[in-house]
C-alpha cells in the first residue's frame, strides 16, 4: 500500500500560484507538504501577494517537518512578512495535515509501520480524530 498522503504539492494548484504570484513561489519540488496545508500555503502566498514592497522577496522552500511544524525558507524581505510566515506557523500547529480540519493528536510514525505498509513515509504526523483513525487503520498502527 502506497502513503496516500505523502509529502509533495499538487502540480495544478501550483501552477495556479506560480500563475498568480510568479518567482515569489518556488519550483513544485520545493513545496513539501501534505494535502491538508495546502491552503495554508495558499493563504500565505496571497497575503504576500498583496504587499507592495515583495518585488525582493523570494520564497526558497516550504516544508513540514515533524508532525505540526512547517519551515518556510526566504530570501529577501518585505512589510510584514515576519507576521505573515508566523501565521502560516501557528495555523500549522492546529491544522490536520491530511485534510486541513482543527487538528487534535500526533501519530507516531515507526519502523514498525514498515511491517504492514513499507511504502509509509516515516515521520510523525499531526491529525485529526478521523484522519487519525483512518491513518492507522489503513497502516495497522
Amino acid at each position: 500500500m502506497t502513503d496516500r498522503f505523502s509529502k509533495g504539492f499538487d502540480p495544478v494548484q501550483h501552477g495556479l500560484l506560480r500563475a498568480l504570484y510568479g518567482d515569489l513561489v518556488p519550483p513544485l519540488e520545493s513545496i513539501s507538504v501534505r494535502p491538508g496545508w495546502y491552503r495554508l500555503v495558499d493563504r500565505m502566498f496571497a497575503r504576500i501577494g498583496r504587499l507592495r514592497d515583495r518585488r525582493s522577496l523570494r520564497v526558497l522552500a516550504i516544508e513540514t517537518r515533524y508532525a505540526g511544524q512547517l519551515v518556510i525558507q526566504i530570501d529577501g524581505m518585505a512589510t510584514d512578512v515576519p507576521d505573515i510566515i508566523h501565521e502560516a506557523h501557528e495555523a500549522a500547529w492546529t491544522t490536520c495535515e491530511h485534510c486541513g480540519k482543527p487538528a487534535r493528536m500526533i501519530v507516531k510514525v515507526g519502523l514498525e509501520s514498515l511491517l504492514s505498509s513499507p511504502d509509509i513515509e516515516l515521520d510523525d504526523r499531526l491529525l485529526c480524530v478521523d484522519c487519525s483513525h483512518e491513518f492507522r487503520k489503513e497502516n495497522a498502527l
